[in-house]
């Protein structure tokens, strides 16, 4: 069905402070957060808060993430948005992030730009899901968990688009479809970017060799780690290392 755009805008024209977005509160593995056009952050939902430790709700509010976040990953979360704030939408963007104390996981997460009535951008809102839990539950990602699960244990193993889809009942077409659908990327770029999210970690908390860490997390060898690694992250492996790895 069409949105009657008047009539949305005269209902949004009503509304007070209160936009919905407690509603997230009640997603327990859904980060929900809303950032003006400096990285500050304006809104955080509940679950954020406690991710990073904090008990205060509006802890987050009023910080960026390099406030509270590693450098590593605050700067790869600062090039995203500057990206969204641009008028790119990102949809599906598989990182790591932490949770209190510092413990990683891996989130799929979507960000969108917010444009003010003049039509001018005014911030982002964006949503990072905790892969594995939401899977587990949510219709209808759920048949995908154990296609999750594999990735997490067998990210350094050959891609086999027919593995994944025995482990989902359907035919190879019917799962790429629907991973596509659930996730806006294909599952060949999902473990694309799992790898380069391992290599980042392994770059900042070993000593191995770019080519070790090439094998160690999947890819052939070292030149194909570094194409890729540069076209997700803007940092060659070794640059990024000596960027981040002291800290």
């Amino acid at each position: 069905m069409k949105t009657d755009q008047p009539l949305l805008c005269e209902f949004f024209g009503q509304l007070g402070t209160e936009h919905g977005q407690q509603l997230f509160d009640a997603l327990p593995d859904v980060r929900f957060f809303i950032k003006n056009t400096r990285g500050v952050y304006v809104h955080a939902s509940r679950v954020m808060h406690l991710a990073h430790g904090f008990a205060d709700p509006s802890s987050v509010v009023g910080r960026t993430d390099h406030d509270f976040i590693p450098a590593y990953l605050a700067d790869h979360y600062t090039r995203d948005d500057r990206s969204v704030l641009a008028g790119r939408e990102i949809w599906g963007r598989v990182e790591q992030v932490l949770r209190h104390p510092h413990l990683p996981d891996w989130h799929v997460t979507s960000k969108i730009p917010l444009r003010g009535k003049n039509g001018r951008i005014v911030g982002l809102a964006g949503v990072s899901r905790d892969l594995r839990k939401t899977l587990k539950t949510a219709t209808p990602f759920k048949q995908l968990s154990p296609v999750l699960d594999h990735i997490h244990e067998h990210f350094n193993s050959p891609i086999e688009i027919e593995t994944f889809a025995r482990l989902t009942g359907m035919s190879p077409r019917s799962f790429q479809r629907h991973f596509k659908t659930a996730f806006q990327v294909t599952p060949s770029a999902y473990v694309r970017q799992f790898r380069v999210g391992k290599a980042c970690q392994m770059l900042i908390e070993t000593n191995e060799t770019i080519t070790t860490i090439a094998q160690a997390v999947g890819f052939s060898d070292h030149s194909h780690l570094v194409r890729a690694f540069t076209r997700a992250m803007h940092l060659t492996p070794g640059a990024y290392r000596t960027r981040y790895g002291a800290r």
